[in-house]
C-alpha cells in the first residue's frame, strides 16, 4: 500500500447521495490515474468529520480536500448539522497545520479566511470557491489542480490562476496563512505560495 498525498473527505446532501452525486470517489480515480493515491471519506455528522479528520495528522498528507455544501460562514453536513468556521477551528486545530486545505463547497472563499484569525498557524493555505460551484466544475478545477500540484516549479498561485482559467475568473481564490504560506509538491518538496 502506497502512502496517500490527498486526504478526501466528503459530506454529501441527502438528495445528492439519493442521485448519486459525489466528487470524492471519482477524484480519487483520476488522481490514481496519474500515480497519486488519495483516501477518501464519506461523512455524515460532527463525530465522523472529526474522525477522518484526524487522519490528516499522517505526515505524509499535504492537501486535505473537503467535498461538501457550504457558505462564507462554514459548511454543511450530511445530517444538515451546520460547521461554523469557529466549531470548524476547534475539530481540526493543531490537525491541519502544516497542510493545504482545498474546499471544494460553494462560497467558502468568503468567510474561510476567519480561520487564520483563530490561529496564524492553522494550516498553511486554503484554496477555495467565492461563488456557488458545480460538482462538475469542482472537480474539473482540483483536477487541474493536484494535477500541477505535482510540478515544485509551479506555485500554488499559479495552480489557483489555471482552476480559474478553468471555470471562470475569481470562481477559486488561494488565501496564505500569515505565519507559514509555503505548499507542497505531492512528493513533498517546499513548494513557493507566489
Amino acid at each position: 500500500m502506497r502512502a496517500q498525498k490527498i486526504l478526501i473527505i466528503e459530506s454529501r446532501s441527502d438528495l445528492d447521495i439519493y442521485e448519486e452525486r459525489n466528487e470524492g470517489s471519482t477524484l480519487k480515480k483520476i488522481l490514481e490515474l496519474q500515480g497519486v493515491y488519495a483516501k477518501n471519506f464519506e461523512v455524515v455528522n460532527r463525530s465522523m468529520f472529526a474522525k477522518a479528520l484526524k487522519i490528516a495528522q499522517r505526515e505524509h498528507i499535504k492537501y486535505v480536500h473537503i467535498s461538501a455544501h457550504g457558505t462564507d460562514k462554514g459548511i454543511i453536513l450530511t445530517d444538515e448539522g451546520f460547521i461554523t468556521w469557529k466549531d470548524f477551528d476547534q475539530i481540526a486545530w493543531p490537525i491541519l497545520r502544516g497542510k493545504c486545505i482545498c474546499f471544494s463547497s460553494c462560497s467558502v472563499g468568503g468567510g474561510v479566511s476567519e480561520l487564520f484569525d483563530l490561529h496564524k498557524s492553522f494550516c498553511n493555505a486554503i484554496v477555495a470557491p467565492t461563488r456557488d460551484i458545480t460538482w462538475s466544475e469542482g472537480l474539473v478545477a482540483y483536477s487541474a489542480f493536484y494535477h500541477r500540484a505535482q510540478l515544485f516549479e509551479k506555485s500554488s498561485y499559479q495552480d489557483v490562476r489555471v482552476m480559474n482559467h478553468i471555470v471562470g475568473a475569481s470562481t477559486f481564490r488561494l488565501i496564505q496563512s500569515p505565519y507559514v504560506s509555503s505548499t507542497y509538491t505531492l512528493d513533498g518538496l517546499i513548494k513557493p505560495c507566489m
